[in-house]
């Protein structure tokens, strides 16, 4: 059922809820099956990075992204400095774009 509302969350354009559904659905507070992201699993980011990119590439600020797992602003401020880092690029705009990309 999560699956499917997940589905019709990305069909319709809304992605802001699509990103809550899946981060419910990575932190098991939502029954459903994995939600896939090989593309970004290949560049070597983990569960949390692929988590933190969706939300960055849904335009969500370090404090929504706090909000959202649960974590402080700080702590998603340098979640999303790390993840930038990694993937070797100057700014948030550019990490959406190579998520959209990638998917």
């Amino acid at each position: 059922m999560a699956a499917d509302a997940l589905a019709t969350a990305r069909s319709l354009g809304a992605a802001p809820l699509a990103a809550d559904l899946e981060a419910l659905i990575r932190r098991g507070r939502l029954a459903a099956g994995p939600v896939p992201d090989q593309p970004l699993r290949r560049l070597g980011l983990t569960e949390r990075e692929t988590e933190v990119l969706d939300l960055v590439a849904d335009g969500r600020t370090n404090r929504q992204i706090g909000d959202i797992l649960f974590i402080s602003e700080k702590t998603a401020s340098v979640h999303v400095t790390n993840l930038l880092r990694k993937l070797g690029v100057a700014s948030r705009k550019e990490a959406a774009e190579m998520s959209r990309q990638l998917r």
